[in-house]
Order: structure tokens, then C-alpha cells, then sequence
């Protein structure tokens, strides 16, 4: 399996393809959706679905013209499917140099959660981190040893929690239950800035000790 980053867009946010042969996952769209598509085509690879770690504007930016030109599902934890279609809670209403946002009558929505075990040809672990959104999940492919971890984890660092419905605590609960009891040699792929390891994090990351 491999995969491949783009990170120079609207709030740096980390879009990751998961591929595997021809077949692509593609998590967290940003703001280039030309950069994208250009990407899916020039690999020729077939996208089985767009995934959100959680639905925050920055992190489906590009959905709509990503999605109604591809014509694939978008998945997203079913605590975050209003927050699509709602400027306020998923935070662009906030951000005066950009038009609220707003998905896509159109795209098809559907809901995973922690009884989630495959999308399209990728098996995988899904699970629920809310702290910083409601609707935060973690990607775990256990054979890879790789989480994406959306904004919950971030290499020495914690997601922020001063958004709509954020809670440090919950969010301190989840990442320590769940994520920190992988194994250390497990490679995070953070929503913003660079990979780390969960060993790292273990002995570094002041914010969850």
C-alpha cells in the first residue's frame, strides 16, 4: 500500500491517497481540487470513496468538485453529516475571506463507524475521537501499521478544541483509549503538519501525559 500527501493548500491541510494497485482512497480533500483530479488521472487510479476524518470546511474544501466529478461516496461519521451542510458547524462561516460552505445536494453521504471494517477494497479500523469535532475519527489499517489520525493527533501536539461542540477532555480520553494503545511503531498521519509514530508521541507529546 502506499501513499501519497498533498499538504500546499488552504490551511495546509494533509490530503492523503491511500493506494493500493489502482484502487484509491482519498481522505480529507483540501482546497486543490485541479491539483487532485489532475493526480487521479494522471495515475489513472480508480477512487472507491472520499473520507473525512471529521467535517471541518478545510478538510472537504474541494469535495463538491471532487465528488461530482468523480461520482463516488463521500464517508464521514454520522455525528458529522449536518455539519456539512451547515456553515456554522463546520466552521466556515467563520472565515471571512471564504464563501460559507456548504455540500452538495447531490453527493451521495454515507455514515461509518467503529462497527466499520471495509471501504471498497481497503480493510481497516475506524475509530470515533471526538474532542476536537463531534464527528472526529481516526483511520487505522492495521496490516500497515498507519492511523491517520485527522486533527486529534498531531506530532507533539493535540487538535485544538475551542470549535463548535470541542471538548480537550473527551478528546485527551479518546486519543489515550484508543490511539496510544496501538502499537508504537505505528505510523500517524496527522489532518496538518508532519507523520510521527505513536512510540514517538508516547514519550514526547506533553499534552498527553
Amino acid at each position: 500500500m502506499r501513499v501519497e500527501i498533498f499538504s500546499n493548500n488552504l490551511i495546509q491541510v494533509n490530503t492523503y491517497f491511500i493506494i493500493k494497485d489502482n484502487k484509491c482512497l482519498l481522505i480529507d480533500p483540501g482546497s486543490n481540487a485541479k491539483k487532485i483530479l489532475k493526480f487521479i488521472n494522471d495515475e489513472c487510479l480508480e477512487v472507491e470513496g472520499v473520507v473525512l476524518t471529521h467535517a471541518h470546511f478545510d478538510h472537504f474544501y474541494s469535495a463538491n468538485e471532487i465528488l461530482l466529478t468523480l461520482n463516488v461516496p463521500l464517508y464521514v461519521h454520522s455525528k458529522g453529516v449536518e455539519a456539512l451542510y451547515d456553515p456554522d458547524k463546520n466552521i466556515s462561516s467563520a472565515f471571512r475571506a471564504i464563501i460559507p460552505l456548504k455540500l452538495d445536494k447531490n453527493i451521495l453521504v454515507s455514515t461509518i463507524n467503529e462497527e466499520t471494517r471495509q471501504i471498497g477494497s481497503f480493510k481497516l479500523r475506524v475509530f470515533h475521537v471526538p474532542g476536537h469535532s463531534p464527528c472526529g475519527i481516526c483511520l487505522y489499517f492495521p496490516e500497515e501499521k498507519m492511523v491517520f489520525s485527522g486533527d486529534s493527533l498531531f506530532k507533539l501536539s493535540i487538535g485544538r478544541t475551542d470549535f463548535y461542540n470541542g471538548n480537550e477532555e473527551q478528546l485527551l480520553t479518546n486519543i489515550k483509549n484508543k490511539l496510544l494503545r496501538l502499537p508504537e511503531d505505528t505510523i500517524v498521519y496527522p489532518g496538518h503538519g508532519p507523520k510521527t509514530t505513536i512510540g514517538y508521541e508516547i514519550k514526547n507529546n506533553l499534552y498527553i501525559r
